[in-house]
């Protein structure tokens, strides 16, 4: 096994919390740091591009954590786990990813 190939197969487990966390930060901080300082260059377009682009990553970090633990890998039962807090931190951190951009949606842009 090359020595790439060994290094993406222990990264694998953490998919799912790392993609979850950029996704996340990702969205929060563009969206808010968007709609904050110019709030008409944050369309209702825009947004939903967002928000797509962080549940992206929250779905592609929870695909190679679900990769790691549908293996069952019985041997590397830290792995295992690793790979399951990653799916659920995955599900945990799509929900304010997809508030945000609902309500980014919902409330006019300039508000308040």
């Amino acid at each position: 096994m090359t020595s790439r190939r060994r290094i993406a197969e222990l990264l694998m487990p953490w998919g799912g919390s790392v993609g979850a966390g950029l996704g996340w930060a990702l969205t929060h901080q563009i969206g808010s740091t968007i709609s904050y300082d110019n709030c008409l260059l944050m369309s209702p377009l825009a947004a939903l591009l967002l928000g797509l682009l962080g549940l992206g990553l929250t779905a592609g970090g929870a695909f190679f954590s679900w990769r790691v633990w549908r293996r069952g890998e019985a041997e590397a039962g830290g792995r295992h786990f690793v790979a399951l807090i990653g799916l659920l931190m995955a599900a945990l951190l799509a929900v304010p990813i997809i508030w945000q951009t609902l309500s980014l949606l919902i409330i006019p842009r300039c508000f308040g």
